[in-house]
């Protein structure tokens, strides 16, 4: 009796995995995805990562987020910004000439991370270069991306322009950044702005710089806190 149970309970639990429908075929979407759209790109990645678990090590995916990234998909441009190891990503990532027209292209077609990234090439570049930098970390901001915000500040600083209006928008953007905006709101609190001493009072008060961890500390968040209040 005890084994006919144990028989049972094994066809119970089996059965939703018999169930579960076979996955899609890729090769539609990778014809869709030469055809110019980037979600298919990224679509035919994760059918074929589901397929096959090494497939992300592969040349070929690395191409295929490439040319999702360049169509303007910000997760598969991210994926070119991810701490890994091993990481297949590294030379391309640091590949100024290979993936510098990549990030462009996807800056193109309005993806806010590959302008950030676009930007970030050219930040230690020429004059020239900065300049063009300048022009897609602005886009980046606009979009709302604060990290665009961040380095649209950086940008304006090695210049020698004054970088306060881009620091406020990287303070306080329209959406939380991947990068720093305790230095950001440090430096525009500082200018008396009540909203950036706010911003800094909650980071000290949770803990979290947008999505990275800072230490805590209760008494200068209180202090910020009344510093915002005051303005």
């Amino acid at each position: 009796m005890r084994l006919f149970l144990i028989f049972c309970a094994g066809l119970f639990l089996s059965a939703p995995a018999l169930a579960q429908p076979a996955s899609p075929d890729p090769a539609p979407f990778l014809e869709r995805c030469e055809a110019g759209e980037g979600f298919a790109c990224s679509y035919a990645h994760g059918l074929m990562q589901r397929a096959d678990r090494s497939y992300w090590l592969t040349d070929e995916a690395v191409a295929l987020m490439m040319r999702s990234c360049s169509l303007g998909s910000d997760g598969a441009c991210w994926l070119f910004e991810r701490i890994n190891e091993p990481n297949p990503y590294d030379d391309v990532r640091y590949d100024r000439e290979r993936y510098l027209p990549v990030v462009r292209a996807g800056c193109a077609n309005r993806s806010s991370m590959a302008c950030w990234q676009a930007a970030g090439l050219l930040e230690t570049g020429s004059e020239t270069d900065r300049l063009e930098g300048l022009e897609l970390a602005r886009r980046s901001c606009e979009r709302g991306f604060n990290d665009g915000c961040a380095r649209q500040a950086d940008i304006l600083a090695a210049l020698g322009r004054d970088p306060l209006p881009a620091q406020r928008e990287a303070c306080y953007g329209n959406r939380p950044g991947r990068m720093r905006k305790q230095d950001d709101c440090a430096a525009v609190c500082a200018a008396d702005d009540a909203t950036a001493c706010f911003e800094l009072a909650l980071m000290f008060e949770r803990g979290r710089d947008g999505a990275q961890t800072m230490r805590r500390d209760a008494d200068q968040a209180r202090t910020l806190f009344a510093r915002a209040c005051n303005r």
